[in-house]
């Protein structure tokens, strides 16, 4: 075998390894950890394609955060999840904060684009999370707080007198 073939053999090797282990470890990896379950729950409920996939947002709450979401009509589900037109372009986090052992607070910025704002409207938002681990093995989004958030157009036009 050439050492050219051995080495793509190697490299798709690793690659093949790398995937098996991920995925025999993500999900236990991301229960345990409070940043990357945040970020797990903002991506996810940027591919909601379906009122059906409500249980998947409910997954990651707990608490006020998950009684608000239950109480939510379809058409009121459909409305911020299924027919929103927003595309995330950027998670931030600025802040995690352990609180206690079982509660943590992640500060982050949020930057989507939201067509259903105007053309191209550009939205950052600076939130707090409040998670909290719950029977010791999952950690749990229990409360989401606004900070601030700005909203710039594209080609936005100032007049000055």
């Amino acid at each position: 075998m050439s050492a050219r073939k051995l080495n793509r053999s190697l490299v798709l090797l690793t690659a093949v390894l790398s995937l098996a282990f991920g995925a025999c470890t993500r999900d236990e990896k991301n229960e345990n950890d409070p940043k990357q379950r945040l970020t797990d729950y903002i991506s996810t409920s940027f591919s909601i394609r379906d009122v059906s996939d409500r249980t998947k947002l409910e997954a990651y709450l707990t608490g006020g955060a998950k009684n608000r979401l239950v109480a939510w009509s379809e058409d009121q589900f459909r409305q911020a999840f299924v027919e929103n037109k927003r595309e995330k372009v950027k998670l931030a986090i600025r802040e995690v904060k352990p609180v206690s052992p079982n509660r943590t607070d992640i500060t982050y910025e949020l930057t989507y684009i939201d067509q259903g704002r105007g053309p191209d409207a550009r939205v950052t938002t600076k939130r707090m999370c409040e998670m909290t681990l719950e029977d010791d093995k999952k950690w749990y989004i229990r409360e989401v707080k606004n900070i601030k958030e700005l909203i710039e157009y594209k080609n936005e036009v100032s007049i000055v007198y």
